[in-house]
Order: structure tokens, then C-alpha cells, then sequence
């Protein structure tokens, strides 16, 4: 008898990056994170229940883990998975709708309509399977990836003040498609009492009652005090717009070749995938416990959050309470990050980090852009680096990428002309090389004096480290050194 052929199916769905960056609190990150890794596991549970084995994610903590793929064993139907995702996420929009209703009864809602649109059009939706091999299920659904079919929601009146998109939720919206019924006057006072009230039943620590957000953005702020979700306390304690004008830290990070990894394992590729899912879920799940002061602690005395870690893809921040945090702390965390962080999920791959020292008035959802710009530069230069960004209040920026191995030999290894450590010695000579244009594209001579000058004792050569002779990269790679060390260890 011939057996029939094993059927993979591979499932995804968007925007995942633009759900979690359209974010302006840390409480809107918690919020995404978790129903990303929500309505995920919905989908796995559904697959499970008709007796299908889920390959990858083999592991989901449902507060922090955002897996990108959900890759099954079996035949799990299009109609099936999709309607798993829509009714799970159904089911959140209604639970959000009715808490609202249900905790201010007093108003008269005419808002139906545009819950249900958001219910049937968030999210797009990618299926594929294949009878070959998990490699080849992956490329399909990257190729449906590839031809969108969005549909958007049209709004009428005034826009969110978090994202500026979509229309603000409240008790009235669908009459705004009749402009007669009240004047915009009118209507700004009882979207501000509404408001007023709402934040009174949930606290102004998760509902600023001068926000007006959409509907999307609206349950992602209620729904973990909804659920009772048991999240880290005190969110007030990063407040990246105090007065105190304190700089944060925020890196996003992800495996280097993570498929040709995979595509190397012995033995069942379903039974690698499996194994390596569950390590780096593992991994993920413990990662809060190793950030700065936060060993033999509790999460809310670490000097940082984890925001996510989806298996080796992961995003969190970096900060003190009440006080500064030193950027030399993040270095010295990234040091231990490389050594002996990252390899404790015991699987043979290497890592990009992009890290992003910003300054206060930078918009959250900014600095999230620019994290993941971040992680891309790492993964451009070659992989297996750290980015790093400075991050400033005009949305300027300066950066650096260096390879792990020669990060910290490199910046430990600093002496200015003083035999001190003062590296604003190397900032200004960079800085009137640059303005009498000694840096040319034809040579990199007087840049790799100047290294030679103040990192004698890393004793690495810049043309081995960029991986590349071409004269404009190396000054340039020197230069960004100057500009970026100096920042960081004023």
C-alpha cells in the first residue's frame, strides 16, 4: 500500500512589526505583544484539536512570545486556521466592547458598526502547504506574503493622537457620519468626558484621559487589565518624557540564518524544528531574568524590560529608575549578552542586535522604527554584530557596527593622548580631519593612523574588521567609531 505523502502547512499573518510599532507606551507594547502571541496560540490549539502536530512554535508564553510562523504537520486547512485567527480575535474586540459598555452604561452607544469592521479587517492572512518539505512550505508562503490583498477602514472625524491613523473610539462615532446631529464642538466635549470616565474605571496609569485613541489601539491598552493579566508592575517607572530628560536603551535583535541552521540538522527536519523551536521559547522565556542587577532579583529590579522574545527574535529597553542609566551599563550588559546570554539556548547560531540610545523627546513609536532599522544594519554589514545608534531629540542620528568578537576588545582598549580615557580627545581630531577633508576616498592612511593612535592596545587591524579595503568604507567605519565611543562615554 502506498502511504500518502506528509502535507506541511505554513501560516502567518500582518502586520505584526506595524501592530507592534504603531506603540507610544510601554503598556501599548505589552498589549501588542500579547495579543500577537494570543491569537498565535489560538491557531496552534485549533490545529492540535483536529490531532495535528505544530511543528514550530513548540513553546508560547502568551505575555511575551510573538512567533512570525506557525508552521503545522498535517493537512490544516485555509478555512480552518483562518477561521481560528478570526474568531479568536473576535472574541477579544467583543470582550473589549462589552467591558466598555458593561463599566459605563450610562451612554448611548452608536459605535456597533466599526467594531465589527475592525473585527473582519485587521489582520491579512497567509496559508500555504506543501507535500515536499518545510523549506519548501516557507518559500510559498513568503510568495504569498508577497501579493497583498489589503482592505482598509475608512474614518470620519478627528484621527487618534497616538498613531494619527483611524478614528477615535468612542461612544458615539458612527455619528459622525451625520455631521447635523451635532456640532464638532459637541462632539469634542462628550468624546472628553467619555474619556474623563473611561480612565477613571481603569486607572490613569493605563488610560491618560487626555489620549483619544482608535478602536485597534484602544484594546490594546485595555485588554490585559481585561484579563487580568499579570504583567510587570510599575510601567510608570519609564517615563521617557520626565523632566528629568533621562536616555533609554532599546535593542531588537534576531538569529543570523536561522533556515540554513536548520537546513544542516540531521536527522527528521520536523523533529529539528521542533527542538530548536522549543530551546530558543525557552531561551525567550527566561531572558528578562538576565538583564542588568536583575540576577538573584525580581523583573521590577532589573534595569530593563523585555518586552518580547519570540524565540531568537526579541525586543527590550534598557533603563534605570529615577535615576540615568550609565550607557557603559549597556555596554557592559552586551559584553555578557554575547558570551554568555545568547548562548544559553545551547544552539549553534549567531546573533544581529541593533541597540539605540535615545534621547527623551524621541516618540516611542519612532524609536521602535529605528530599532529595527538597526537590527537591519547589523544584518547588512555582515551578521553576527551589534548595531549602535544615537538616537537624538531633532530624529538625527549616529551609528556604528561592529562584529561581537571585536566589540569589546575594541572600545576596553581606548586611551587618548593622555594615556586617560577621555575620548574627546578622538571626537574633535575626527572632527577637524573632517572639516580640512583629509579623510579622502583614495586613502584611508590618516584614518588608520588615528586608530592606531588611540587603540594601540586592541591590536586589530580596521581592514580585517570591516571586511572590506575600499578606502571611503574604512574612514567612514573609523569616523562613526569617534563620533558614537564619544556619546557613549560621556
Amino acid at each position: 500500500m502506498q502511504m500518502s505523502p506528509t502535507i506541511y502547512t505554513a501560516i502567518t499573518f500582518a502586520p505584526v512589526q506595524g501592530f507592534i510599532e504603531k506603540s507610544r507606551k510601554l503598556r501599548d507594547l505589552y498589549g501588542s505583544s500579547f495579543l500577537l502571541s494570543y491569537l498565535a496560540k489560538e491557531i496552534c490549539q485549533s490545529a492540535e484539536k483536529q490531532e495535528l502536530e505544530v511543528i514550530s512554535p513548540a513553546l508560547i508564553d502568551v505575555t511575551r512570545g510573538t512567533p512570525n510562523q506557525i508552521i503545522i504537520k498535517g493537512d490544516f486547512t485555509e478555512k480552518s486556521a483562518k477561521e481560528s485567527l478570526l474568531k479568536a480575535w473576535k472574541k477579544i474586540c467583543r470582550d473589549c466592547r462589552e467591558w466598555i459598555e458593561q463599566n459605563l452604561p450610562n451612554y448611548p452607544y452608536h459605535w456597533h458598526r466599526e467594531w465589527e469592521a475592525w473585527s473582519n479587517h485587521a489582520w491579512e492572512f497567509f496559508w500555504a502547504q506543501s507535500t515536499e518539505s518545510i523549506d519548501k512550505v516557507r518559500h510559498k508562503l513568503s510568495e504569498k506574503k508577497r501579493r497583498r490583498d489589503w482592505t482598509g477602514i475608512n474614518w470620519h472625524g478627528e484621527s487618534s493622537t497616538l498613531s494619527g491613523a483611524d478614528s477615535i473610539a468612542w461612544y458615539g462615532m458612527s455619528d459622525l457620519a451625520h455631521p447635523t446631529k451635532s456640532s464638532i464642538s459637541e462632539q469634542s466635549q462628550k468624546i472628553k468626558e467619555f474619556y474623563i470616565n473611561l480612565s477613571q474605571k481603569v486607572s490613569s496609569a493605563i488610560l491618560d484621559p487626555r489620549e483619544r485613541l482608535s478602536i485597534p489601539e484602544l484594546i490594546k491598552r485595555l485588554i490585559p487589565r481585561i484579563l487580568n493579566l499579570e504583567l510587570p508592575q510599575n510601567f510608570s517607572d519609564l517615563n521617557r518624557h520626565s523632566e528629568d530628560n533621562f536616555y533609554t536603551g532599546w535593542f531588537q535583535g534576531d538569529g543570523d540564518r536561522i533556515g540554513e541552521f536548520l537546513k544542516n540538522q540531521k536527522g527528521d527536519p520536523s523533529q529539528a524544528l521542533n527542538s530548536f523551536s522549543k530551546a530558543m521559547m525557552e531561551w525567550g522565556k527566561d531572558l528578562q531574568k538576565y538583564l542588568p542587577s536583575a540576577e538573584d532579583s525580581t523583573s521590577e529590579e532589573a534595569k530593563g524590560k523585555i518586552i518580547y522574545a519570540g524565540g531568537d527574535d526579541f525586543l527590550g529597553v534598557l533603563y534605570a529608575k529615577k535615576t540615568q542609566l550609565n550607557p557603559q551599563e549597556c555596554l557592559q550588559w552586551f559584553y555578557k549578552f554575547h558570551k554568555e546570554i545568547w548562548p544559553k539556548h545551547q544552539q549553534d547560531i549567531k546573533v544581529s542586535v541593533g541597540f539605540v540610545w535615545a534621547a527623551p523627546g524621541v516618540p516611542q513609536r519612532d524609536v521602535l522604527q529605528h530599532c529595527r532599522q538597526t537590527e537591519r544594519s547589523a544584518k547588512d554589514q555582515g551578521r553576527d554584530r551589534l548595531a549602535i545608534r544615537i538616537l537624538f531629540n531633532s530624529g538625527n542620528y549616529l551609528e556604528w557596527v561592529c562584529p561581537w568578537e571585536h566589540l569589546k576588545p575594541i572600545l576596553t582598549s581606548y586611551q587618548d593622548r593622555l594615556g586617560g580615557n577621555n575620548w574627546t580627545h578622538f571626537y574633535n581630531d575626527v572632527a577637524t580631519l573632517e572639516s580640512r577633508h583629509a579623510f579622502t576616498k583614495d586613502s584611508s592612511d590618516v584614518a588608520l593612523s588615528l586608530f592606531e593612535i588611540y587603540f594601540k592596545k586592541a591590536q586589530k587591524n580596521p581592514k580585517l574588521i570591516v571586511g572590506d579595503e575600499d578606502p571611503q568604507k574604512l574612514n567612514q567605519w573609523i569616523c562613526d567609531l569617534a563620533k558614537v565611543g564619544f556619546h557613549l562615554h560621556v
